[in-house]
């Protein structure tokens, strides 16, 4: 029985570990309509609670603009065009939607000029996977209607 169990205790370990694997690749692939409101409405929330002079005072940690960019165009970026001066055109999209979520328009179309149109993407994506989720849950309770025909 001793080695029975010691047989089957690895692959108990590898199911959970492969449980747990699943979880945190749903969170970041936003791949449910659950996922997708959980982590765009934590997002927000978080920007909102954060005050945003906590992130003027973050460094840029830009991918794009500090390591891709210069890569692709051999360091001699671009003079014209939303990639002039190698700039990201998602870089403080941060402090953009943080602005934008304690009511500052003008601040947050400074950082960044895209916000108003991410932000309007995230709530419509908020409101389509409500709206999914809800009919969802309502199909579930109530099968009887589904076929009215």
């Amino acid at each position: 029985m001793g080695r029975l169990g010691l047989n089957f205790f690895p692959l108990n370990i590898s199911i959970a570990a492969n449980k747990v694997k699943k979880i945190i690749f749903d969170f970041l692939s936003f791949n449910t309509p659950k996922i997708r409101i959980f982590n765009l409405s934590s997002i927000l929330l978080f920007l909102a609670i954060l005050p945003t002079d906590y992130l003027s005072y973050l460094p840029s940690g830009c991918i794009f603009k500090n390591f891709i960019l210069p890569l692709i165009f051999n360091k001699n970026c671009l003079d014209t065009g939303i990639l002039a001066g190698c700039s990201c055109p998602a870089c403080g999209m941060t402090r953009a939607l943080s602005r934008l979520m304690h009511g500052d328009f003008k601040g947050a179309y400074n950082c960044n000029r895209f916000v108003f149109i991410v932000f309007s993407i995230m709530g419509f994506l908020l409101i389509l996977d409500l709206i999914k989720l809800t009919r969802k849950r309502y199909q579930k309770v109530n099968p009887q209607q589904q076929s009215c025909k």
